[in-house]
This record gives C-alpha cells, structure tokens and sequence, in this order.
C-alpha cells in the first residue's frame, strides 16, 4: 500500500480547513428550525467544529503564523455569533464566542504540535 507525501497531506488538510469555513457559516446563520444537534452542549459543539477546523488549516497552511490564523477564526466566531441576533430563533452568547476561539486555539496548537513532530513523513 502506498504512502501520500507530507505535501499532499497538507493541501488535502488545508482544502478540508477551507471547506469547513462555509460550513461553520451555515451552521451558525441557519434558523433555530433547520437545527441538527449532536446533543452534546453548544459550547461542546463551538469548541469541536473550531479545533477541527483549525487543526487541518493548521497543517495545511504551516508557514501562515499560528497567531494569524487563530485570530481569523476569532474573528470569524464573533461575526458569526453577532450575526445570530438577526437570526430566527437564535442567540448570541458570549460564552459560545469563547469555546470557538477556544477551540480554535486548541486545534492550532495541536496541528502545530503534530507538524513538529513531523507525523507525516513522505
């Protein structure tokens, strides 16, 4: 069985990062009705889908300076939850904000971690 080169693994993981970014937009702008939970608490949910995401734009993007990338999914995670103010039945939490960011720190710091360590070896 054959191996995919460390250079694949990163633009397939950064592909993934990019294309879990609308995702994230459509998750939060849809309507309290169109909701599918895990049953998991929200903030669970935020900090997963925020790690997730970061963690394969992490890898996917290594020479973007983390603090760069962490601050744009900040950043993103507070227009979303403002956004939600204008959205039927849902609300802006403070506390949601915080495990986006949260979890977009965690899932960089993994991906930079995992990068170090040089996992993926081609």
């Amino acid at each position: 069985m054959g191996s995919i080169a460390r250079p694949d693994l990163r633009r397939i993981a950064g592909m993934a990062g990019l294309a879990c970014l609308p995702v994230l937009v459509w998750l939060s702008w849809i309507p309290k009705d169109w909701e599918l939970r895990t049953g998991a608490a929200g903030q669970v949910e935020h900090l997963l889908a925020y790690a997730g995401t970061a963690g394969l734009l992490g890898l996917g993007f290594p020479r973007l300076p983390a603090w760069r990338l962490g601050l744009s999914l900040a950043l993103l995670a507070g227009i979303l939850e403002i956004g939600q103010f204008w959205v039927p039945g849902r609300t802006a939490q403070a506390v949601d904000f915080a495990a986006s960011a949260g979890g977009a720190l965690i899932g960089l710091a993994a991906a930079r971690g995992l990068a170090g360590r040089r996992i993926a070896t081609g």
